[in-house]
Protein backbone atom coordinates (compact mmCIF):
# COMPACT_ATOMS: atom_id res chain seq x y z
CA UNK A 1 0.00 0.00 0.00
CA UNK A 2 1.48 3.35 -1.07
CA UNK A 3 0.60 6.68 0.49
CA UNK A 4 -2.55 7.34 -1.56
CA UNK A 5 -3.43 4.09 -3.31
CA UNK A 6 -3.75 0.33 -2.88
CA UNK A 7 -3.39 -2.25 -5.63
CA UNK A 8 -5.18 -5.60 -5.59
CA UNK A 9 -4.95 -8.54 -7.98
CA UNK A 10 -8.31 -10.20 -8.63
CA UNK A 11 -9.20 -13.56 -10.12
CA UNK A 12 -12.51 -14.11 -11.90
CA UNK A 13 -13.99 -17.48 -10.93
CA UNK A 14 -17.31 -17.45 -12.81
CA UNK A 15 -18.61 -15.57 -15.85
CA UNK A 16 -20.11 -12.13 -15.49
CA UNK A 17 -23.44 -11.63 -17.25
CA UNK A 18 -22.64 -8.32 -18.87
CA UNK A 19 -24.74 -5.85 -20.87
CA UNK A 20 -21.54 -4.52 -22.52
CA UNK A 21 -20.06 -7.92 -23.30
CA UNK A 22 -19.23 -7.06 -26.91
CA UNK A 23 -16.80 -4.36 -25.80
CA UNK A 24 -13.21 -5.52 -25.43
CA UNK A 25 -12.16 -5.25 -21.80
CA UNK A 26 -15.71 -5.03 -20.48
CA UNK A 27 -15.44 -6.60 -17.03
CA UNK A 28 -16.20 -5.83 -13.41
CA UNK A 29 -17.42 -2.22 -13.34
CA UNK A 30 -16.28 0.39 -10.85
CA UNK A 31 -19.80 1.89 -11.02
CA UNK A 32 -21.19 -1.35 -9.55
CA UNK A 33 -18.33 -2.20 -7.21
CA UNK A 34 -17.95 1.16 -5.43
CA UNK A 35 -21.57 1.61 -4.25
CA UNK A 36 -21.57 -1.97 -2.98
CA UNK A 37 -18.25 -1.51 -1.18
CA UNK A 38 -19.49 1.81 0.25
CA UNK A 39 -22.59 0.10 1.63
CA UNK A 40 -20.51 -2.79 3.04
CA UNK A 41 -18.15 -0.39 4.84
CA UNK A 42 -20.84 1.96 6.11
CA UNK A 43 -22.78 -0.96 7.58
CA UNK A 44 -19.57 -2.05 9.32
CA UNK A 45 -18.90 1.50 10.58
CA UNK A 46 -22.43 1.79 11.96
CA UNK A 47 -22.33 -1.65 13.58
CA UNK A 48 -19.01 -0.88 15.27
CA UNK A 49 -20.08 2.73 16.05
CA UNK A 50 -17.22 4.26 14.06
CA UNK A 51 -17.68 7.92 13.08
CA UNK A 52 -17.27 7.89 9.29
CA UNK A 53 -18.66 11.33 8.39
CA UNK A 54 -15.14 12.60 7.69
CA UNK A 55 -14.73 9.84 5.08
CA UNK A 56 -17.70 10.95 2.97
CA UNK A 57 -17.64 12.85 -0.28
CA UNK A 58 -18.71 16.42 0.49
CA UNK A 59 -22.46 16.81 0.16
CA UNK A 60 -23.18 13.05 -0.04
CA UNK A 61 -24.46 10.92 2.82
CA UNK A 62 -23.62 7.39 1.66
CA UNK A 63 -20.65 7.77 -0.72
CA UNK A 64 -17.12 7.40 0.66
CA UNK A 65 -14.33 9.58 -0.68
CA UNK A 66 -12.18 7.27 -2.79
CA UNK A 67 -11.91 6.23 -6.43
CA UNK A 68 -11.77 2.82 -8.10
CA UNK A 69 -9.80 1.86 -11.20
CA UNK A 70 -10.11 -1.59 -12.82
CA UNK A 71 -7.65 -2.79 -15.48
CA UNK A 72 -8.11 -6.28 -16.98
CA UNK A 73 -5.27 -8.11 -18.69
CA UNK A 74 -6.51 -8.71 -22.26
CA UNK A 75 -3.71 -10.95 -23.50
CA UNK A 76 -5.73 -13.66 -25.29
CA UNK A 77 -7.71 -14.66 -22.23
CA UNK A 78 -11.07 -12.99 -22.71
CA UNK A 79 -14.03 -15.20 -23.62
CA UNK A 80 -17.61 -14.31 -24.56
CA UNK A 81 -20.45 -16.84 -24.57
CA UNK A 82 -23.88 -16.19 -26.05
CA UNK A 83 -26.89 -16.98 -23.88
CA UNK A 84 -29.58 -18.51 -26.07
CA UNK A 85 -32.76 -16.59 -26.76
CA UNK A 86 -36.03 -17.46 -25.11
CA UNK A 87 -37.83 -20.11 -27.13
CA UNK A 88 -34.67 -22.06 -27.87
CA UNK A 89 -32.94 -24.48 -25.55
CA UNK A 90 -31.34 -22.44 -22.80
CA UNK A 91 -27.56 -22.63 -22.84
CA UNK A 92 -27.40 -22.11 -19.08
CA UNK A 93 -29.70 -23.60 -16.44
CA UNK A 94 -29.46 -20.61 -14.08
CA UNK A 95 -30.21 -17.78 -16.52
CA UNK A 96 -33.70 -17.21 -17.92
CA UNK A 97 -33.37 -13.72 -19.37
CA UNK A 98 -33.18 -12.64 -23.00
CA UNK A 99 -36.94 -13.03 -23.22
CA UNK A 100 -37.76 -10.17 -25.57
CA UNK A 101 -36.33 -8.14 -28.40
CA UNK A 102 -33.34 -5.89 -28.11
CA UNK A 103 -29.79 -6.23 -26.84
CA UNK A 104 -29.18 -9.62 -25.26
CA UNK A 105 -26.84 -10.16 -22.35
CA UNK A 106 -23.87 -12.49 -22.70
CA UNK A 107 -21.35 -14.14 -20.43
CA UNK A 108 -17.97 -12.43 -20.08
CA UNK A 109 -15.00 -14.20 -18.53
CA UNK A 110 -11.39 -13.04 -18.26
CA UNK A 111 -9.04 -15.92 -17.52
CA UNK A 112 -6.15 -13.60 -16.62
CA UNK A 113 -5.72 -11.62 -13.45
CA UNK A 114 -7.44 -8.25 -13.07
CA UNK A 115 -5.73 -5.27 -11.48
CA UNK A 116 -7.86 -3.12 -9.20
CA UNK A 117 -6.67 0.12 -7.61
CA UNK A 118 -8.30 2.08 -4.78
CA UNK A 119 -7.21 5.73 -4.51
CA UNK A 120 -7.86 8.22 -1.69
CA UNK A 121 -6.14 11.20 -0.09
CA UNK A 122 -7.63 10.19 3.27
CA UNK A 123 -5.06 7.86 4.78
CA UNK A 124 -7.30 6.55 7.57
CA UNK A 125 -10.02 5.69 5.07
CA UNK A 126 -7.42 4.03 2.84
CA UNK A 127 -6.48 1.76 5.73
CA UNK A 128 -10.13 0.71 6.18
CA UNK A 129 -10.32 0.02 2.45
CA UNK A 130 -7.21 -2.15 2.60
CA UNK A 131 -8.30 -4.03 5.73
CA UNK A 132 -11.82 -4.86 4.51
CA UNK A 133 -11.63 -5.30 0.74
CA UNK A 134 -11.04 -9.07 0.90
CA UNK A 135 -14.02 -9.51 3.24
CA UNK A 136 -16.14 -7.45 0.85
CA UNK A 137 -15.23 -9.71 -2.08
CA UNK A 138 -15.89 -12.82 0.01
CA UNK A 139 -19.46 -11.65 0.67
CA UNK A 140 -20.24 -10.26 -2.79
CA UNK A 141 -20.85 -11.28 -6.41
CA UNK A 142 -21.49 -8.95 -9.34
CA UNK A 143 -23.67 -8.50 -12.41
CA UNK A 144 -26.92 -10.31 -13.25
CA UNK A 145 -27.92 -13.47 -11.32
CA UNK A 146 -25.21 -12.83 -8.77
CA UNK A 147 -27.01 -14.72 -5.98
CA UNK A 148 -26.78 -17.86 -8.13
CA UNK A 149 -23.00 -17.59 -8.42
CA UNK A 150 -22.35 -15.49 -11.52
CA UNK A 151 -19.81 -12.67 -11.27
CA UNK A 152 -17.72 -14.33 -8.56
CA UNK A 153 -14.39 -12.52 -8.09
CA UNK A 154 -11.83 -12.89 -5.32
CA UNK A 155 -8.26 -11.97 -4.57
CA UNK A 156 -5.59 -14.18 -6.11
CA UNK A 157 -5.41 -16.08 -2.81
CA UNK A 158 -7.27 -19.06 -1.24
CA UNK A 159 -10.86 -18.25 -0.29
CA UNK A 160 -11.33 -17.45 3.41
CA UNK A 161 -14.88 -18.41 4.40
CA UNK A 162 -14.37 -16.94 7.86
CA UNK A 163 -14.70 -13.50 6.26
CA UNK A 164 -18.33 -14.16 5.30
CA UNK A 165 -20.81 -12.57 7.70
CA UNK A 166 -23.01 -15.66 7.88
CA UNK A 167 -22.73 -19.38 8.51
CA UNK A 168 -21.08 -20.90 5.43
CA UNK A 169 -21.66 -24.30 3.84
CA UNK A 170 -19.94 -25.76 0.78
CA UNK A 171 -19.72 -28.64 -1.69
CA UNK A 172 -17.59 -29.50 -4.71
CA UNK A 173 -18.89 -29.13 -8.26
CA UNK A 174 -17.59 -29.91 -11.72
CA UNK A 175 -16.01 -26.68 -13.05
CA UNK A 176 -17.61 -27.36 -16.44
CA UNK A 177 -21.12 -27.83 -15.07
CA UNK A 178 -21.24 -25.95 -11.77
CA UNK A 179 -24.42 -24.15 -12.85
CA UNK A 180 -26.24 -27.47 -13.26
CA UNK A 181 -25.05 -28.60 -9.83
CA UNK A 182 -26.33 -25.41 -8.17
CA UNK A 183 -29.68 -25.70 -9.97
CA UNK A 184 -30.00 -29.38 -8.98
CA UNK A 185 -29.23 -28.61 -5.35
CA UNK A 186 -31.39 -25.46 -5.14
CA UNK A 187 -34.36 -27.15 -6.85
CA UNK A 188 -34.22 -29.98 -4.34
CA UNK A 189 -34.44 -27.52 -1.45
CA UNK A 190 -37.15 -25.21 -2.82
CA UNK A 191 -39.37 -26.97 -5.36
CA UNK A 192 -38.36 -30.61 -5.47
CA UNK A 193 -37.11 -32.59 -8.46
CA UNK A 194 -39.39 -34.40 -10.87
CA UNK A 195 -37.35 -35.63 -13.82
CA UNK A 196 -38.31 -39.28 -13.52
CA UNK A 197 -39.89 -39.25 -16.98
CA UNK A 198 -36.50 -38.17 -18.39
CA UNK A 199 -34.45 -40.88 -16.67
CA UNK A 200 -33.98 -38.64 -13.66
CA UNK A 201 -35.48 -38.85 -10.18
CA UNK A 202 -38.46 -37.78 -8.14
CA UNK A 203 -37.62 -36.07 -4.85
CA UNK A 204 -39.95 -34.07 -2.63
CA UNK A 205 -38.94 -30.48 -1.90
CA UNK A 206 -37.06 -30.25 1.38
CA UNK A 207 -38.99 -27.09 2.29
CA UNK A 208 -42.19 -29.17 2.11
CA UNK A 209 -40.76 -31.69 4.60
CA UNK A 210 -39.54 -28.89 6.86
CA UNK A 211 -42.94 -27.16 6.76
CA UNK A 212 -44.63 -30.48 7.54
CA UNK A 213 -42.34 -30.95 10.55
CA UNK A 214 -43.69 -27.61 11.79
CA UNK A 215 -47.31 -28.60 11.17
CA UNK A 216 -47.59 -26.30 8.11
CA UNK A 217 -49.24 -27.02 4.78
CA UNK A 218 -47.03 -25.55 2.10
CA UNK A 219 -48.48 -23.06 -0.38
CA UNK A 220 -48.44 -25.29 -3.47
CA UNK A 221 -50.80 -27.79 -1.82
CA UNK A 222 -53.06 -24.97 -0.56
CA UNK A 223 -53.27 -23.38 -4.02
CA UNK A 224 -54.10 -26.71 -5.65
CA UNK A 225 -56.80 -27.36 -3.05
CA UNK A 226 -58.40 -23.95 -3.66
CA UNK A 227 -58.20 -23.79 -7.44
CA UNK A 228 -57.38 -27.21 -8.87
CA UNK A 229 -59.39 -29.59 -6.72
CA UNK A 230 -60.22 -32.01 -9.53
CA UNK A 231 -56.60 -32.29 -10.67
CA UNK A 232 -55.47 -32.66 -7.04
CA UNK A 233 -57.90 -35.51 -6.37
CA UNK A 234 -56.76 -37.29 -9.54
CA UNK A 235 -53.13 -36.94 -8.48
CA UNK A 236 -53.95 -38.20 -4.97
CA UNK A 237 -55.66 -41.27 -6.43
CA UNK A 238 -52.60 -41.93 -8.61
CA UNK A 239 -50.07 -41.42 -5.81
CA UNK A 240 -51.06 -43.44 -2.76
CA UNK A 241 -48.04 -42.48 -0.62
CA UNK A 242 -49.58 -40.54 2.25
CA UNK A 243 -46.26 -38.80 2.99
CA UNK A 244 -46.34 -37.08 -0.42
CA UNK A 245 -46.94 -33.31 -0.68
CA UNK A 246 -50.21 -34.06 -2.50
CA UNK A 247 -51.76 -35.60 0.62
CA UNK A 248 -50.48 -33.65 3.61
CA UNK A 249 -52.78 -30.92 4.88
CA UNK A 250 -53.10 -29.04 8.16
CA UNK A 251 -54.98 -26.05 9.54
CA UNK A 252 -51.86 -23.87 9.23
CA UNK A 253 -51.34 -22.94 5.58
CA UNK A 254 -48.41 -20.68 4.72
CA UNK A 255 -46.35 -19.46 1.80
CA UNK A 256 -42.97 -21.12 2.30
CA UNK A 257 -41.45 -21.63 -1.15
CA UNK A 258 -41.27 -17.88 -1.72
CA UNK A 259 -39.07 -17.45 1.34
CA UNK A 260 -36.37 -18.44 -1.17
CA UNK A 261 -37.30 -15.43 -3.30
CA UNK A 262 -40.68 -13.98 -4.20
CA UNK A 263 -41.94 -13.46 -7.70
CA UNK A 264 -45.38 -11.88 -8.00
CA UNK A 265 -46.24 -13.99 -11.05
CA UNK A 266 -45.50 -17.61 -11.95
CA UNK A 267 -46.48 -19.99 -14.76
CA UNK A 268 -47.57 -23.50 -13.82
CA UNK A 269 -47.08 -24.97 -17.26
CA UNK A 270 -48.46 -28.45 -16.56
CA UNK A 271 -51.70 -26.86 -15.32
CA UNK A 272 -51.82 -24.20 -18.03
CA UNK A 273 -52.20 -21.69 -15.24
CA UNK A 274 -50.70 -18.38 -14.20
CA UNK A 275 -50.39 -17.85 -10.46
CA UNK A 276 -50.24 -14.26 -9.22
CA UNK A 277 -49.51 -13.04 -5.71
CA UNK A 278 -50.41 -9.57 -4.50
CA UNK A 279 -49.37 -8.18 -1.14
CA UNK A 280 -52.52 -7.07 0.71
CA UNK A 281 -53.21 -3.84 2.57
CA UNK A 282 -53.41 -5.74 5.86
CA UNK A 283 -49.77 -5.12 6.64
CA UNK A 284 -50.12 -1.35 6.17
CA UNK A 285 -46.56 -0.92 4.96
CA UNK A 286 -44.57 -0.86 1.74
CA UNK A 287 -45.98 -3.13 -0.92
CA UNK A 288 -43.88 -6.24 -1.62
CA UNK A 289 -43.76 -7.22 -5.30
CA UNK A 290 -40.44 -9.02 -5.42
CA UNK A 291 -38.04 -10.41 -2.88
CA UNK A 292 -34.49 -11.48 -3.72
CA UNK A 293 -33.36 -14.88 -2.55
CA UNK A 294 -31.58 -14.71 0.83
CA UNK A 295 -29.27 -17.53 -0.34
CA UNK A 296 -26.01 -16.57 -2.06
CA UNK A 297 -23.77 -19.02 -3.90
CA UNK A 298 -20.08 -18.14 -4.21
CA UNK A 299 -18.28 -20.52 -6.61
CA UNK A 300 -14.49 -20.46 -6.26
CA UNK A 301 -12.12 -22.39 -8.51
CA UNK A 302 -9.84 -24.50 -6.33
CA UNK A 303 -7.34 -26.56 -8.30
CA UNK A 304 -9.24 -28.68 -10.82
CA UNK A 305 -12.54 -28.33 -8.96
CA UNK A 306 -15.12 -25.65 -8.34
CA UNK A 307 -15.97 -25.24 -4.67
CA UNK A 308 -19.49 -23.90 -4.16
CA UNK A 309 -19.71 -21.87 -0.96
CA UNK A 310 -23.17 -20.71 0.06
CA UNK A 311 -24.99 -19.01 2.92
CA UNK A 312 -28.26 -17.27 3.77
CA UNK A 313 -28.49 -13.71 5.03
CA UNK A 314 -31.16 -12.36 7.39
CA UNK A 315 -33.24 -10.62 4.72
CA UNK A 316 -35.95 -13.29 5.03
CA UNK A 317 -37.12 -11.34 8.09
CA UNK A 318 -38.44 -8.64 5.74
CA UNK A 319 -41.06 -10.97 4.30
CA UNK A 320 -42.23 -12.82 7.41
CA UNK A 321 -45.89 -12.50 8.48
CA UNK A 322 -46.95 -10.89 5.19
CA UNK A 323 -50.35 -11.59 3.66
CA UNK A 324 -50.89 -12.16 -0.06
CA UNK A 325 -53.94 -12.69 -2.24
CA UNK A 326 -53.34 -15.62 -4.59
CA UNK A 327 -55.10 -15.61 -7.96
CA UNK A 328 -55.03 -18.30 -10.63
CA UNK A 329 -55.63 -17.14 -14.19
CA UNK A 330 -56.60 -13.74 -12.73
CA UNK A 331 -59.41 -15.20 -10.63
CA UNK A 332 -59.96 -16.01 -6.97
CA UNK A 333 -59.21 -14.48 -3.59
CA UNK A 334 -57.25 -17.09 -1.64
CA UNK A 335 -55.31 -15.38 1.17
CA UNK A 336 -52.12 -16.92 2.47
CA UNK A 337 -49.46 -15.51 4.77
CA UNK A 338 -45.78 -16.19 5.13
CA UNK A 339 -44.79 -17.74 8.50
CA UNK A 340 -44.30 -15.55 11.56
CA UNK A 341 -40.77 -16.87 11.95
CA UNK A 342 -38.22 -18.70 9.85
CA UNK A 343 -34.48 -19.37 10.11
CA UNK A 344 -32.55 -20.56 7.08
CA UNK A 345 -29.78 -21.94 9.27
CA UNK A 346 -32.35 -24.01 11.15
CA UNK A 347 -33.81 -25.12 7.82
CA UNK A 348 -30.34 -26.05 6.55
CA UNK A 349 -29.68 -28.13 9.66
CA UNK A 350 -32.96 -29.98 9.08
CA UNK A 351 -32.14 -30.48 5.39
CA UNK A 352 -28.60 -31.76 5.79
CA UNK A 353 -29.59 -34.20 8.49
CA UNK A 354 -32.13 -35.92 6.23
CA UNK A 355 -31.45 -39.56 5.47
CA UNK A 356 -31.66 -39.36 1.69
CA UNK A 357 -31.75 -43.15 1.37
CA UNK A 358 -35.16 -43.03 3.07
CA UNK A 359 -36.31 -39.63 1.84
CA UNK A 360 -35.90 -40.55 -1.86
CA UNK A 361 -37.45 -43.80 -3.11
CA UNK A 362 -35.04 -46.70 -3.54
CA UNK A 363 -35.94 -47.09 -7.22
CA UNK A 364 -33.82 -43.99 -7.88
CA UNK A 365 -30.79 -44.92 -5.80
CA UNK A 366 -28.72 -46.03 -8.79
CA UNK A 367 -29.47 -42.80 -10.61
CA UNK A 368 -26.72 -40.23 -11.21
CA UNK A 369 -28.90 -37.38 -9.89
CA UNK A 370 -29.43 -39.23 -6.62
CA UNK A 371 -25.75 -40.04 -6.10
CA UNK A 372 -24.92 -36.39 -6.84
CA UNK A 373 -27.27 -35.21 -4.07
CA UNK A 374 -25.84 -37.76 -1.63
CA UNK A 375 -22.31 -36.59 -2.41
CA UNK A 376 -23.28 -32.92 -1.98
CA UNK A 377 -25.00 -33.52 1.34
CA UNK A 378 -22.05 -35.53 2.66
CA UNK A 379 -19.62 -32.71 1.81
CA UNK A 380 -21.93 -30.07 3.26
CA UNK A 381 -22.15 -31.95 6.57
CA UNK A 382 -18.36 -32.13 6.70
CA UNK A 383 -18.01 -28.43 5.86
CA UNK A 384 -20.19 -27.16 8.71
Amino acid sequence: MSRFKIDFTLKQHTPLIHFQSEQSGATLRATELKPKFDRFLIEMFEKEQIDYKGFLISGQERALDYKVSISPDLSNAETIETIDRRGKEQSNPLFFGNMGDGEYKKFKHNQNRIKLTLFSYKSELLKFLNDNFEAFLANTNFGTRQSKGFGSFYLNTPFNKRLVNHKVYSFTANPNSWEEDIKHFYSFLRAGINTANFRGIYAKAVIFAYAKSKGITWDKRAIKQAYMGKELRTQQDTHSNQDAPLHYSSDAQHIVRDLFGLSSSQSWMSYRASVDKEHTERDNNKKVDRFKSPITFKPVKEGNNMRIYFWADKSVEKILNKEFIIKVNKRGDLKLTTPNEFSFDEFFEFAFNLDLSKYIDSEYHNNRDYTKLVSMFKEIKESR
